[in-house]
């Protein structure tokens, strides 16, 4: 459950991205965690956006940390993707939704974590699998003990490297019930934590800029 700021606790920043094909919830799933509302009318997201959050953890000495959750909900259009992977960047947990009733969409997810591990430029980001929608049971087609082998059908390493638990990075939730996409959150919010000092390196490097000594001499003349 997102919490509002407590004094005296370690703040993280951690930045989250959703992705998944098209129609598979991941605007209701991050609407019901931020803003606790659920609403069946569908609109597609162009490109992106962020909302942040804050949401409290406790680490192994059962101290309270604030997270500050960045959470990027992007499209699931094919011809979005180029505007999508700029939104990769630096991300810390990356969150692979897929629909329980729609089997292409958890196929797909090969896809889509093939596509953020090359435009996210962190050496180990996080991830999470998420299949939604299982209040509709009736039309279910995928079991929870089933992801995995689909997804590590073709390369075993494409995910094995990145899961850190199979048991506790791969979710089931309805984005109706709060306390299920709570649940992911919080997941999120530890997993991010163990990988952001390890990513930060990887941020630097992709922020710092090397000026050869030509551009040096370029920039001290720029009459900028």
């Amino acid at each position: 459950m997102p919490q509002s700021e407590t004094p005296n606790t370690l703040r993280h920043s951690i930045k989250v991205v959703l992705l998944g094909d098209l129609g598979v919830g991941k605007t209701c799933l991050r609407s019901q965690y931020i803003h606790h509302v659920f609403s069946s009318a569908y609109k597609t997201t162009i490109g992106g956006d962020f909302l942040t959050t804050t949401t409290e953890v406790n680490n192994s000495d059962d101290k309270p940390i604030t997270v500050n959750l960045q959470i990027w909900d992007t499209a699931g259009q094919e011809r979005f993707n180029l505007i999508s992977q700029a939104f990769y960047r630096g991300a810390d947990v990356a969150v692979l939704v897929y629909d329980v009733t729609n089997y292409e969409s958890l196929i797909s997810l090969q896809g889509w974590w093939a596509q953020f591990s090359e435009h996210c430029h962190v050496d180990a980001p996080g991830l999470v699998i998420v299949g939604n929608k299982i209040d509709r049971t009736a039309e279910q087609c995928i079991d929870l003990e089933e992801v995995r082998p689909i997804l590590c059908r073709n390369d075993p390493e494409q995910f094995e490297n990145y899961i850190t638990d199979w048991k506790s990075d791969v979710l089931e939730v309805s984005c109706k019930q709060p306390l299920s996409v709570d649940a992911v959150f919080q997941r999120v919010a530890l997993l991010g934590l163990s990988k952001s000092s390890r990513n930060d390196a990887s941020r630097l490097q992709i922020n710092q800029i090397d000026i050869s000594p030509k551009d040096r001499a370029h920039a001290a003349s720029c009459a900028c």
